[in-house]
């Protein structure tokens, strides 16, 4: 057959078979401060800090303090959409040393902060997901997802 010519099938897919068809309209729903506190509480405590400073145990111990700022900042995030996410994408990159007497560069470890508010919104946007991926990932390829 010729690229761009239609040309008659002996048989064909019907994708309405294969998929099963499911609401994911919540999916892009506004976040809640519910939404994002739940994504704050599973966020690994002892983790090292992003270029702001602040872990999650900071985070979750000031949460009635900063809860609106954060609740501020996601709306933000989801009116702007794709305009919104060139300052979350940023990540600082830095040598954290091995051992006491580190001279050489194999004596460091490369490690890289990430903003905790990104943190904290790939975990929102992936709680999100999970309930959804037993119907969007068929169960023979779904051997990464926990």
């Amino acid at each position: 057959a010729l690229p761009g010519r239609k040309t008659p099938r002996d048989c064909s897919l019907d994708l309405s078979e294969l998929i099963t068809p499911t609401n994911l309209d919540d999916l892009d729903a506004p976040f809640d401060a519910e939404e994002i506190w739940n994504a704050v509480k599973r966020l690994p405590a002892q983790k090292a800090p992003g270029p702001d400073g602040y872990n999650a145990e900071f985070l979750r111990a000031c949460w009635p303090i900063v809860r609106q700022d954060f609740v501020d900042v996601f709306q933000r995030l989801y009116e702007m959409r794709d305009r919104g996410f060139c300052s979350l994408n940023q990540a600082l990159l830095t040598l954290f040393p091995k051992r006491a007497d580190a001279r050489g560069l194999g004596d460091f470890r490369p490690i890289s902060l990430i903003h905790l508010v990104a943190k904290i919104f790939a975990k929102v946007l992936s709680l999100r997901l999970a309930p959804k991926l037993c119907s969007l990932v068929s169960t023979c390829q779904n051997a990464f997802i926990p």
